[in-house]
């Protein structure tokens, strides 16, 4: 591209943002100031997440935590509870960790430098660029998906994406303007979210068709090349439903590594791929078990999960360390959407006897 290229993107891209960005809630600020704190807590929430699913989750977010001090002072449990139904709980104790860092670290200042940034929890490259170009206005470093697609079609790049990121990087930072720079990654995030989409693309009423190799190729609908599907692995398990003479559940915290890190939920086996030994079947100090009909299937990011329920009635609290919850309250706990997937099982089950 020549510099009058450059020149003309950069200027298509900033008119159409202007006229027809998104309205989302980490935008508003009631000066022209960007909130870093509101970007930074969007941006976390965004990864591996739908716009559409993190809105309402955000605004109850920053209602309940409206900055650094509020969230370093509050209990992680109480984080990872609100978490529930968004995934990916270690963001939720990154944002917490972060916070408490942001606090006593940087006096409850947001930092903004890229060293800070990288050095706090759950913040890695394209975090730490998003956060210093749209709340600092900095010339930062971002390549998300949407903006990557549609580097990938500005050049015309029909190669494996794995590939080229280092080639989209460099594009990248000769796109990105000295002014608004911060409006310009938005921008290019709105387009490829409405516009430049990864299937059907709506080139017609892009603003920068014009300079779109792809498009004058006819090759939109083959950049990027496609990713083969990968096939997940399958791990079983067994999860146990106690409750109690009094008719309530036993839970306890899963451990503070892992898959749903600290979270709330129903103890269980292991989660693998090989046939379990009678051995790792076992549940300490209880013997025998009723096998629950039905089984409850999940999918994380790397693999499915298939568990079975065994179940224990009127079993004694005092013999179990954990947390013991009403039946009828557990629905009000924030759980992770798996847990939830078992109780509504087990209710289900259990009502079908009556």
């Amino acid at each position: 591209m020549t510099i009058k290229d450059y020149n003309n993107l950069h200027k298509n891209v900033l008119h159409w943002y202007d006229n027809n960005k998104r309205d989302l809630p980490w935008r508003k600020t009631k000066s022209q100031k960007k909130d870093a704190y509101k970007i930074w807590v969007s941006e976390i929430m965004l990864q591996q997440t739908t716009v559409k699913a993190v809105i309402p989750y955000y605004s109850s977010f920053i209602k309940k935590w409206p900055n650094v001090k509020k969230l370093s002072k509050s209990n992680v449990n109480e984080i990872l509870e609100f978490w529930s139904g968004l995934g990916y709980y270690s963001r939720a104790k990154n944002l917490h960790n972060a916070s408490k860092i942001i606090d006593k670290k940087f006096k409850g200042v947001f930092p903004n430098n890229y060293q800070d940034l990288v050095s706090l929890p759950g913040i890695g490259r394209y975090t730490a660029g998003a956060i210093l170009s749209i709340a600092f206005n900095k010339d930062a470093l971002v390549v998300d998906s949407n903006i990557e697609r549609i580097i990938l079609r500005l050049n015309a790049i029909k190669k494996d994406p794995k590939r080229t990121r280092k080639e989209v990087e460099e594009i990248a930072k000769k796109f990105t303007p000295s002014k608004r720079a911060g409006d310009y990654v938005q921008a290019l995030m709105d387009i490829g979210s409405s516009i430049c989409k990864s299937q059907n693309p709506n080139c017609i009423n892009c603003p920068i068709n014009f300079l779109c190799l792809a498009y004058k190729k006819g090759l939109t609908n083959e950049i990027p090349l496609k990713q083969k599907k990968i096939i997940k692995k399958l791990k079983k398990g067994i999860v146990f439903w106690i409750t109690s003479k009094n008719n309530n559940v036993y839970l306890r915290r899963r451990p503070d590594n892992g898959i749903l890190p600290g979270t709330l939920g129903f103890p269980s086996t292991k989660w693998s791929e090989e046939r379990l030994t009678a051995k790792e079947k076992e549940f300490p100090g209880i013997n025998k078990w009723d096998k629950m009909s039905g089984k409850i299937n999940h999918s994380f990011s790397h693999f499915d999960l298939q568990l079975k329920i065994y179940a224990k009635y009127g079993f004694d609290e005092m013999k179990l360390k954990g947390e013991w919850k009403q039946k009828s309250k557990i629905e009000k706990i924030g759980l992770p959407t798996l847990m939830k997937k078992i109780y509504l099982h087990a209710l289900s089950v259990e009502k079908s006897k009556i």
